[in-house]
């Protein structure tokens, strides 16, 4: 495969963000990942964005119990990422870095107090990661489905988003972990015994904002390796102009996308750990699982010469930084030929079209 410099440059990137455990999976020191983290918070403490057993978001009592916590175990040690439930109880929507290497896999719903409220199992054969995963993160192929040794009941899981949703606000939820975005400080792990939650905005698609980069003489643009899919790229903003990344991309590259300056005291992004969580999108009466998360970014700005981005040199998901989510919407025909339960509007058109159907043959027939 050719890889342009955005690519080279990414995978560098993601390299160096393993290793520091930001916005991929995260290490553990012990079989039972009992020092996980989450979020990397806004400017209060981060136990205030802690999300419980029940509690309601948008009038939606448990709206966030469907999010998993996801412990493994490879060849190279112990691992922690995140996940959804989806609708029906039986399958978890998660990235493929955290599903395509492992021999062992622990599924945990309601993790609260250090202590799980349903723990479930998957068999390595269980685990269906996009037949377009290579290992090269933004391409949009970062997502697989873990079907669950026995389905979960009492917890409604997610709906899919079927809609590209760039531009609009969503609510995020991992088991990652964390940091005060005010900080010159490396993400800890301080508050593990509960998952957190956070809010941002879609800005804009990897694809659009690589070719706005090539056309700009930027990076060297490849179509065909945004391909397998949308991933949805979110900055971390502190309200001023200066930290507003990917608004001051924008204005460098031709103003192809927008980016507003944040949503104040409740902005957050992912961190090491949150990999697989999910962001959701409200739909005004549910909340609709609309990305995967994939990747982190520290230091975007330096390749456009701008200067002042980042809040922090030792968080690398401090504000100025960026992250990156795979679209459900780009995946709905994969993850439906997977789980066999097609979504409510997939349902819609294969009526639609069988009426279609109907009609052509009574047509054929006279």
């Amino acid at each position: 495969m050719i890889f342009n410099t955005k690519q080279l440059k990414l995978a560098a990137v993601t390299a160096a963000l393993l290793a520091a455990g930001v916005a991929q999976a995260s290490p553990s020191m012990q079989a039972d990942i009992a020092k996980l983290e989450p979020f990397t918070g806004n400017t209060s403490a981060v136990t205030n964005w802690r999300f419980t057993i029940g509690q309601s978001f948008n009038g939606v009592a448990g709206a966030l119990d469907g999010v998993a916590r996801l412990s493994f175990t490879n060849a190279d040690g112990n691992w922690a990422c995140s996940g959804s439930l989806l609708a029906g109880g039986q399958y978890v929507l998660t990235a493929a870095h955290c599903a395509d290497n492992f021999s062992k896999m622990t599924v945990q719903f309601g993790w609260q107090g250090g202590t799980a409220a349903v723990t479930r199992n998957v068999s390595v054969g269980n685990a269906f990661v996009n037949k377009a995963w290579t290992g090269q993160l933004d391409t949009g192929a970062d997502i697989a489905i873990l079907k669950l040794d026995t389905a979960v009941t009492g917890i409604n899981g997610y709906h899919l988003s079927t809609t590209n949703d760039v531009g609009k606000d969503y609510l995020m939820a991992g088991y990652g972990t964390t940091q005060n975005a005010n900080t010159n400080l490396p993400t800890n792990w301080n508050d593990g015994n509960y998952g957190h939650y956070g809010f941002n905005t879609f800005d804009v698609d990897s694809k659009t904002f690589n070719k706005a980069a090539g056309d700009a003489g930027i990076y060297d643009y490849d179509p065909n390796y945004y391909a397998p899919g949308a991933t949805y790229m979110s900055d971390f903003d502190d309200g001023t102009d200066a930290r507003n990344t990917l608004g001051r991309i924008a204005g460098v590259t031709g103003n192809k996308w927008s980016s507003s300056n944040g949503r104040g005291p409740i902005e957050a992004l992912i961190a090491g750990g949150d990999s697989g969580g999910g962001d959701f999108v409200w739909n005004g009466s549910e909340w609709l699982l609309s990305g995967v998360h994939s990747w982190g970014w520290q230091g975007a700005c330096d390749d456009f010469g701008l200067t002042g981005c980042d809040n922090s040199t030792k968080n690398k998901s401090s504000y100025g930084d960026l992250s990156g989510s795979t679209a459900t919407y780009s995946h709905i025909g994969w993850i439906n030929s997977v789980t066999a339960v097609p979504e409510p509007g997939t349902y819609a058109m294969m009526i639609a079209g069988l009426a279609l159907v109907g009609v052509a043959r009574r047509r054929k027939q006279k």
